[in-house]
């Protein structure tokens, strides 16, 4: 779509409703075919969001203020005409990069609260049924106690301990859930990278990596993982699917 002024004299013009009913449908059925069209009303809107902060309006009257300085200015002093242009128009690249910034910072939270938002709905401990049946280790029992009641501390504390960590994957999982609810983010990824593909939770700690990675906000990881994860063609095959397709919405 070619950006033209007077597309964005008509977005400004829907966005305030100041289009007419005709006008404003015909825009609505152009935007429903046009997905380039969507996408500049939406940032449009955004800039719209970011603009209407109060300590950003204060920021651009008083960048105005000094406009309006300059230009009396210039008109009682002829002779440094070409030294307050300069001014000028440093204040103009000025205002630009403080909008582009400002734009840069609402899309990028906007991703980060999606993320978080995502990773909320779809993240849920991995459950202790396949551990505990058959199991008569006290320890063992002691540590799925604890996580089976939320104690996700409790569970750090034994299982770093633990001297044969590395031949139980199961218990390699739930430390991996663990750092992710004691916001031990990368000792999470870290932990679920030691699960090799050759074990029967290869799929289980991919999963739980690409939320990891969902919730640091890391999403072309996560979309990476994700694909990994579909193309297996396992039990998480499907929630893979719907994690993905929400994250590209």
């Amino acid at each position: 779509m070619e950006r033209t002024p007077e597309i964005f004299d008509k977005i400004e013009a829907y966005l305030s409703n100041s289009l007419s009913q005709e006008d404003a449908i015909i825009f609505e059925q152009e935007m429903a075919i046009n997905i380039e069209l969507q996408e500049e009303v939406e940032k449009h809107r955004i800039m719209h969001t970011t603009l209407a902060d109060q300590d950003t309006l204060a920021f651009k009257e008083k960048l105005i203020r000094i406009s309006n300085k300059i230009k009396q200015e210039d008109t009682t002093n002829t002779r440094l005409t070409n030294r307050f242009t300069v001014f000028k128009v440093a204040a103009s690249i000025v205002i630009l990069l403080g909008v582009g910034s400002l734009f840069w910072h609402t899309m990028y939270t906007k991703n980060q609260t999606q993320g978080l938002d995502l990773y909320s709905e779809y993240y849920k401990p991995y459950p202790t049924e396949d551990i505990i049946r058959g199991e008569t280790n006290k320890k063992t029992k002691e540590i799925v106690k604890h996580y089976t009641s939320g104690s996700y501390d409790s569970v750090v504390h034994l299982l770093e301990k633990h001297p044969r960590l590395k031949e139980h994957e199961a218990l390699q999982i739930y430390l991996g859930n663990s750092y992710l609810n004691t916001n031990q983010e990368e000792k999470a990824v870290k932990e679920f990278k030691n699960i090799t593909n050759k074990g029967k939770y290869y799929e289980i700690a991919q999963w739980y990596l690409s939320l990891t990675y969902l919730k640091l906000d890391k999403s072309e990881k996560a979309k990476t993982l994700l694909k990994e994860i579909i193309q297996y063609n396992g039990a998480y095959k499907d929630k893979a699917y719907r994690l993905l397709i929400a994250m590209k919405k």
